[in-house]
């Protein structure tokens, strides 16, 4: 018999079955030489019992010592066992004394041969589940799993434990009051049409974090190259004009390359969220000009909270919540967008039906895939006119993107 000790690393498997005739023993030498084949040192009476040996000793160790023991049930099985007859009766014995004393309840593998489980399980192990090894016709799956349990190798095994979720009461989310008032504005600008942006950011993993602490944190990572102006410009320090209730940046009523449009942003910091609303103005039945420009301060926003985050030492988890809606059919006019497309559609036939949308975006990390995702799903809300079209609406060029947020992942 192989001494123990000479073994390094390997399992080691005793195996307590009945001599029921000869073909169930020829059984019993297979599955040993099986195991044996799958790096699994088999204590075994037929490999190891010589004359001059002692079968008690032989038996006691190899229960004692062994990793796994497995017990082929049978109902001659059943009958040693339950009344302790020759050395099936011994083994059970100590197998018992064994399992009371240390409670190792997967030291121990009842493997059903022959029988159904009460015909074939003794009395001790009616409360154990027994691995099913009864049909030759699928021994080799069996034989797997059995490797399987040995190896403590489940084909199905536990996912790992995700994060705990955040559990955000009602009176916790963040609402804020509108900050434009667009039908004064269209009093004042003598326009007719209006089109507008509100779009909160519901910053859970910083919910701790003040208006204050919230601002510096923010202001203090307007790192962004600001000479190339890649900054969006409502977040500039000269645009800050409150303090209390809340912070608030504004770029007041103003127009742009264009006589005919006028627009209105005001950006708002407050306890956990950052709000944004842009409204354009104009005199015309369609809009075709600066629809696109909030994209831009929601994808530095989100590079700005990344950074955040990372001084922070916190798991990034926010949410951004942008709805539109405008008096007038809004069309996609590419060349006031901050990114650039590999494909669109058709440029007159790109708009937001019925001159509304809701869309939300959840971040859970911030790399250079989640956010181009983000902002194809921000274009999603333009829809080709023509229902039929199986073209692809928009979608961005990759490359310029990458060109784009290569510093900020550095």
């Amino acid at each position: 018999m192989t001494d123990i000790g000479e073994i390094d690393k390997v399992i080691t498997v005793f195996i307590s079955y009945s001599w029921d005739n000869e073909e169930h023993k020829v059984w019993v030498l297979h599955l040993a030489d099986m195991l044996t084949d799958n790096r699994i040192h088999v204590f075994l009476d037929r490999y190891d019992l010589k004359a001059g040996k002692s079968m008690t000793h032989f038996m006691e160790k190899s229960v004692n010592q062994a990793d796994k023991v497995l017990l082929i049930m049978t109902p001659n099985y059943k009958d040693k066992a339950d009344n302790r007859l020759g050395g099936v009766g011994y083994e059970y014995s100590m197998i018992t004394q064994e399992f009371y004393e240390k409670q190792e309840n997967d030291k121990f593998i009842p493997i059903r041969r022959n029988g159904k489980f009460d015909e074939c399980a003794p009395k001790f192990l009616k409360s154990f589940i027994s691995h099913d090894m009864t049909k030759d016709l699928t021994f080799d799956n069996d034989f797997e799993a059995l490797l399987r349990i040995i190896y403590d190798e489940p084909e199905i095994k536990r996912p790992p434990l995700g994060k705990k979720p955040s559990f955000i009461s009602k009176s916790s989310i963040k609402t804020s009051i509108s900050l434009i008032d667009d039908s004064a504005n269209l009093v004042k600008c003598n326009m007719k049409t209006f089109a507008k942006w509100t779009i909160d950011f519901q910053l859970t993993s910083l919910i701790d974090q003040n208006k204050s602490s919230l601002f510096r944190q923010i202001s203090s990572n307007i790192i962004i190259n600001k000479e190339k102006g890649t900054l969006p410009y409502i977040l500039h320090n000269n645009n800050k004009v409150s303090h209390q209730p809340h912070i608030i940046y504004e770029i007041p009523l103003h127009n742009y390359d264009a006589y005919n449009h006028l627009m209105h942003e005001k950006l708002s910091i407050e306890d956990g969220l950052v709000h944004y609303e842009f409204s354009e103005y104009g005199d015309q039945d369609i809009w075709l000009l600066f629809i696109l420009q909030p994209f831009s301060t929601i994808f530095y926003l989100i590079l700005i909270l990344n950074l955040v985050h990372k001084q922070l030492s916190r798991a990034i988890d926010f949410s951004i919540d942008i709805s539109f809606i405008s008096d007038r059919e809004s069309l996609l006019y590419k060349n006031y967008s901050p990114f650039e497309y590999s494909s669109i559609y058709s440029l007159q036939s790109m708009s937001i039906p019925d001159n509304k949308a809701k869309i939300s975006l959840e971040f859970s990390e911030i790399t250079k895939d989640s956010v181009f995702k983000a902002m194809e799903k921000l274009h999603s809300i333009f829809c080709a006119k023509n229902q039929k079209s199986q073209h692809p609406y928009i979608s961005l060029d990759r490359q310029h993107f990458d060109k784009m947020t290569d510093e900020f992942f550095k």
